[in-house]
């Protein structure tokens, strides 16, 4: 009887350890999801010290956390590993975005437009300012500070002067209400 009690004691603990075993494939356990070790995760990707996988450094998960895409300052050699990010290129060795984009603020594996004219959209008030000079971001979007308006000419904002005040280009003048028109006459 003893024999037959330890052989069930013995098949009892030889099932539960098979089926305790993680059935997971290498290379398929998505970021944030349990792992054992680094080889357990997607690519680009380790398993950390909490047991949950993570991108490598200068890559960023996409939205369904099933990838870990390249992003700026990822080392590079040309443009096809940058491919995965929005509107990059490979720039002196990294990962950068093209001419006229900047980095989004919320996601480091996409680049954004830069703002062009008063009312594009911005994330932070010093993409304005490096565009407009005096111009901050407000609600999302590009616009003049007080006293100022944007000029096409010039691409800038510019004082606003109004009738009687001194200027030196019809541009810079403007009516309270911008319901007649004003030039310049010094």
């Amino acid at each position: 009887m003893n024999d037959q009690i330890l052989k069930i004691l013995l098949f009892l603990a030889v099932f539960r350890s098979l089926s305790c075993q993680q059935s997971t494939q290498d290379g398929t356990v998505k970021i944030g999801e349990r792992c054992e070790r680094d080889r357990n995760c997607i690519p680009h990707a380790f398993c950390r010290s909490q047991m949950t996988c993570l991108c490598d450094q200068y890559y960023s998960p996409t939205p369904d956390n099933s990838m870990c895409i390249a992003s700026a300052g990822l080392s590079c050699t040309n443009d096809l590993v940058c491919s995965s990010m929005t509107n990059a290129v490979c720039r002196q060795g990294v990962c950068a975005c093209k001419d006229s984009y900047i980095l989004d603020i919320n996601n480091s594996s996409n680049c954004v437009s830069r703002p062009l004219v008063v009312g594009d959209r911005c994330q932070r008030t010093d993409e304005c300012q490096d565009v407009f000079d005096r111009a901050m971001c407000i609600n999302g979007r590009c616009q003049c500070i007080t006293s100022y308006h944007f000029v096409n000419e010039t691409g800038k904002c510019v004082p606003t002067r109004f009738l009687y005040n001194l200027c030196t280009e019809n541009y810079e003048c403007r009516s309270l209400h911008n319901e007649i028109v004003l030039e310049c006459r010094n």
